[in-house]
């Protein structure tokens, strides 16, 4: 999950990262944190940016949280909102948004904790996600954070913006995990992509939004560029992804 944090108190702003930090280790879930100390600065962001879940102070220099809230939800209104503040006087305000929760400074970890199942529990409705060993842990992926997978050394190897995960199994035991997925597409041997991060195509070359390159099977290079242009018209003419 993408999670935003907008607090103009970098001392706020550090031990709520520790406690998400902390819950994703014990709860091995895979998360990515941004944090912003001005609201102007994370809306500008927000515009271009996908976040699942935004923690948000209402007391802010410029707008208060509650104006921001509003703003999140227009743009986005699957992204969850949970507001942490030192006063109870916008608890009605924030609950009217449909914020997930409200978190009154300070908060324990226990607390935040709560919060943060409670989110887990309201996310499992519309997200998808995989679970594979990592070491000797379980590790979850949300499946929109998987830009390509591939294999190495006996690895599956799962590229996802923040970071590399490794698994320790064959790439065929891997790939049935991926097949209920339009978005994934075989690109060459022991590669499949995820046709959202695919910014272009050059001679035998998928070009990522990150700048990387993926090989395209040469023996399948028209298919396979033909299954990605159909997916993009069916993308920008309102068709339904998996």
């Amino acid at each position: 999950m993408t999670i935003a944090i907008i607090d103009d108190s970098s001392k706020d702003i550090s031990l709520l990262y520790e406690y998400i930090c902390r819950y994703c280790n014990e709860r091995r879930v895979h998360a990515s944190v941004k944090t912003f100390t001005k609201e102007r600065e994370f809306l500008s962001a927000f515009k271009t940016e996908k976040y699942d879940l935004v923690f948000l102070d209402i007391f802010m220099q410029d707008l208060d949280g509650i104006q921001i809230a509003k703003a999140i939800k227009k743009l986005n209104p699957r992204c969850q909102i949970i507001f942490s503040t030192t006063s109870k006087e916008h608890a009605v305000s924030a609950f009217r948004l449909h914020a997930l929760d409200y978190l009154l400074k300070p908060y324990t970890y226990a607390r935040l904790e709560d919060a943060l199942d409670c989110y887990e529990n309201a996310a499992s409705k519309f997200t998808h996600y995989i679970e594979l060993k990592e070491g000797r842990f379980q590790t979850r992926v949300l499946i929109s954070d998987i830009m390509y997978v591939d294999y190495h050394n006996h690895y599956t190897q799962v590229h996802t913006p923040p970071r590399l995960i490794r698994s320790y199994m064959p790439f065929g035991d891997f790939s049935p995990m991926l097949s209920p997925y339009r978005q994934f597409l075989w690109c060459y041997r022991n590669c499949m992509v995820n046709m959202d991060y695919v910014d272009s195509w050059q001679d035998s070359d998928f070009i990522l939004k990150s700048g990387e390159r993926l090989p395209i099977f040469k023996a399948q290079r028209k298919t396979i560029i033909q299954t990605y242009a159909n997916y993009i018209f069916d993308y920008v003419n309102g068709g339904m992804k998996s």
